[in-house]
């Protein structure tokens, strides 16, 4: 497919057409969007896998996620090399905010640390968790640009701790994070040699300069973090719950899903309220005009951007919203 901030319109008789039309509904009335909730996606090394579609690594806490009714979507990006690998800027705009963790190696720390950079420069946001913040793996934390900004709250290839672990201390009350937060606890086992297992967090207690912890787990690690990017979340645990594995990560009758739903919906505050900038530089102009246009009758892949009203369909509702957004973002 080509890159989307190339796209033109198929022919002058198309780009006409929706324009009048676009102006006419516009004078009209300026219709409200169907579906204003952001769009999200997994963007994890979560494990090597043929189809992350169907692998319960992903699909987890896709699912999980998505229920929490708070997003049009949730979309897998699987990043190793079993996967389609780095994704592109332009294919990370197409969402409000991502999440990223690993359990396998990314097929390139370097590249992803640096287009997590220039998405989050964007305006996106980025939500990472265990094992992306805590592994000593160099392929599975993210480097390049992401380690020369302000982007890291929790330090990186600092390990992790296991064993037995509940939501602790509240440092921010009322933090949007924790709006619907009752409870959060781990599950952890025990090996036939006896040593313990699951119950990830990450072992170095102190973040970086400039961030901020919201909460702790009762052992005193951190679990949710702020770095010093206002769109960057950190989180203390594996997104994976005890659906999957029933001895090592969070239960599924707790509140990790509402965690995480909450930590994206954070980071994607800014972006969602200007959709129609579709590039992402602050407003809306010709250069998101030549991206929907582009997209005319479609809404898929990269085109997911352009359907500013939630109907699945690129057309002259979604004109009309742009139209009516012209200018730079509030």
């Amino acid at each position: 497919m080509p890159n989307a901030r190339s796209f033109l319109p198929a022919t002058t008789g198309l780009f006409a057409h929706a324009l009048i039309l676009a102006l006419a509904l516009t004078i009209l009335s300026h219709s409200a969007r169907a579906n204003d909730q952001p769009r999200v996606a997994i963007v994890a090394a979560a494990t090597n896998t043929a189809d992350a579609q169907t692998a319960p690594r992903y699909t987890d806490p896709r699912d999980k996620i998505l229920a929490t009714g708070f997003f049009s979507g949730v979309d897998i990006i699987d990043t190793t090399p079993f996967g389609t690998g780095v994704p592109t800027l332009e294919e990370l705009l197409a969402y409000d905010a991502v999440i990223t963790w690993s359990n396998a190696s990314y097929e390139d720390a370097v590249a992803m640390g640096d287009v997590f950079a220039d998405y989050v420069d964007a305006g996106g946001g980025v939500v990472v968790a265990i094992f992306a913040n805590t592994s000593t793996h160099p392929q599975r934390f993210l480097q390049g640009r992401w380690q020369t900004g302000d982007y890291i709250a929790i330090p990186q290839n600092g390990g992790f701790s296991e064993g037995p672990g509940e939501l602790g201390s509240i440092l921010i009350p009322d933090h949007p994070i924790l709006d619907g937060v009752q409870t959060f606890v781990t599950r952890w086992g025990v090996t036939s040699q006896g040593a313990i297992f699951g119950g990830y967090r990450p072992t170095i207690t102190a973040v970086t300069p400039g961030s901020t912890k919201v909460a702790l787990w009762d052992t005193g690690h951190t679990l949710i973090a702020l770095a010093p990017n206002p769109n960057v979340v950190e989180l203390g645990f594996h997104p994976v719950s005890s659906d999957v594995n029933a001895n090592a990560y969070w239960d599924a009758d707790t509140d990790g899903d509402r965690i995480m739903a909450n930590a994206l919906l954070f980071v994607a505050r800014e972006k969602a309220s200007c959709p129609a900038d579709l590039d992402g530089d602050g407003s809306v102009g010709s250069s998101d005009l030549s991206i929907l246009l582009g997209c005319w009758g479609q809404a898929s892949g990269l085109c997911a951007v352009a359907d500013l009203t939630g109907d699945d369909l690129v057309g002259s509702a979604d004109l009309s919203e742009l139209l009516g957004s012209w200018g730079p973002c509030n």
